[in-house]
């Protein structure tokens, strides 16, 4: 198995680091503060190569790691050193439950909120994250909205090429999809073939939180935000 940070694998760097370093450190820093006060039972979905998992077990908390690719999952195993609770599969399969907890926390980061495109497959998920959390357990995600708005106003999420990728809008929705390598040079609209990502705005992240039963604010950094469900 190839070393995580293997110069020429574009996978390797995408599953290990989908924010940018500094970000991805800060991430950890307000993940271990907020995990401060001991161990913690958490589960992280979409964990990938184990960007959070392997520090978090580190610390000394229980971390179940659940993702679709074999492939991050051995380096996720290879970073932390046991496949043990480490967990193939795709969080979006609604036939599969998700693994028992009960959890302190369930972990939705690296962007994987904007890999959920459908308001209902988000609300489904929420519901299964609910059944499987303990009875002050929370949901940890980036807040995409306040991370990723400011630059789209400001115009840095444009048009173009940059940097070997072109991001490609829907003319009806705030879905995108990202070209990358020699597809990056092709300027034409997004097609229904390509895996697409949402720009959650603030609004539409509410009306789902609120169908599925949860309750959330923005917190004082977009690296992380919490969510609780509303239990009577």
């Amino acid at each position: 198995m190839e070393p995580l940070d293997h110069p020429e694998d574009q996978f390797a760097r995408d599953v290990s680091m989908p924010l940018e370093p500094e970000e991805h450190a800060i991430q950890i820093d307000l993940l271990q503060s907020f995990f401060a006060s001991g161990p913690r039972s958490i589960l992280d979905l979409g964990c990938g190569a184990g960007r959070l998992l392997v520090p978090l077990r580190g610390a000394g908390h229980r971390v179940v790691g659940l993702d679709h690719d074999a492939r991050s999952l051995a380096w996720a195993a290879q970073g932390c050193g046991t496949q043990e609770d480490l967990v193939l599969q795709d969080l979006r399969d609604t036939t599969q439950q998700l693994p028992h907890g009960p959890f302190d926390a369930a972990l939705l980061m690296g962007n994987t909120l904007m890999e959920l495109v459908s308001p209902e497959e988000v609300v489904e998920l929420l519901h299964r994250i609910d059944a499987c959390l303990s009875d002050q357990g929370v949901l940890i995600f980036e807040d995409i909205p306040g991370l990723y708005w400011p630059l789209l106003a400001s115009g840095q999420w444009g048009g173009g090429e940059a940097d070997g990728f072109r991001m490609v809008w829907s003319n009806r929705d705030m879905i995108f999809s990202l070209r990358e390598g020699p597809a990056a040079k092709d300027d034409g609209p997004l097609r229904p073939d390509e895996p697409t990502r949402r720009l959650w705005s603030e609004s539409l992240l509410q009306t789902v939180l609120i169908r599925a039963g949860w309750e959330s604010s923005p917190g004082e950094h977009p690296l992380l935000r919490v969510a609780r469900p509303l239990r009577v």
